[in-house]
């Protein structure tokens, strides 16, 4: 799913993903990019322009709808339209699959749908996720993927394709989501970044 602001590595990282194991075992996914409408959409500044394959009213209904970060020019985390928030609500209404990446989480909750569940997202927007917007979740710091039922949430950036990686080793097993991580020379058991954890450590001055 991509919107105007959307950030390139949220969407391309668990794309990838796919698509290598996709060479793998041919044909285990169809890929698309959906939008509001199918109108160029803006990323990085609007140095990447994307074009939708589909829209709302005429993507296949997807099995696995990936949801990348919102930010906005403050980059500030932000909502999507009504119209995308409406088309993420369908989709956790029929216990699809959800894989929200950094704070891509915001849109999902939006939904109103995901009261109780454990979730993360980028560990900057984590004390306003939770505080300000979104007591009634569970927040669960220092970790890069949770899964709590068909929701998978993770913690921001490149862990979207620890997000990927998560789903493919459930749905195909281990060894090929092994397989292409390392075809991708991603270390999946690298730590997190000393100055991403909370707590102990405060980010803000």
């Amino acid at each position: 799913m991509v919107y105007d602001g959307v950030k390139l590595v949220d969407m391309c990282g668990p794309t990838d993903v796919f698509l290598h194991a996709n060479g793998i075992q041919q044909d285990s996914y169809h890929l698309y990019a959906v939008a509001e409408s199918k109108q160029p959409v803006r990323s990085e500044g609007a140095v990447v322009t994307i074009l939708p394959a589909y829209d709302f009213g005429d993507c296949p209904e997807p099995d696995i709808l990936i949801v990348p970060d919102l930010l906005d020019a403050d980059l500030v985390p932000t909502v999507a339209s009504d119209a995308c928030v409406a088309f993420i609500k369908s989709i956790v209404l029929k216990n699809k699959i959800i894989l929200s990446v950094c704070v891509g989480l915001f849109n999902v909750a939006a939904t109103g749908l995901l009261g109780g569940k454990r979730v993360t997202t980028h560990y900057l927007a984590l004390p306003s996720f939770q505080q300000q917007q979104h007591p009634d979740m569970q927040v669960v710091k220092n970790k890069r993927v949770v899964q709590d039922g068909s929701l998978v949430s993770t913690g921001g950036i490149t862990s979207g394709i620890d997000g990927a990686l998560h789903l493919l080793e459930s749905l195909q097993g281990g060894a090929i989501a092994q397989q292409v991580a390392d075809i991708m020379v991603y270390n999946r058991a690298a730590p997190l970044p000393e100055y991403t954890l909370l707590p102990p450590y405060d980010p803000r001055p």
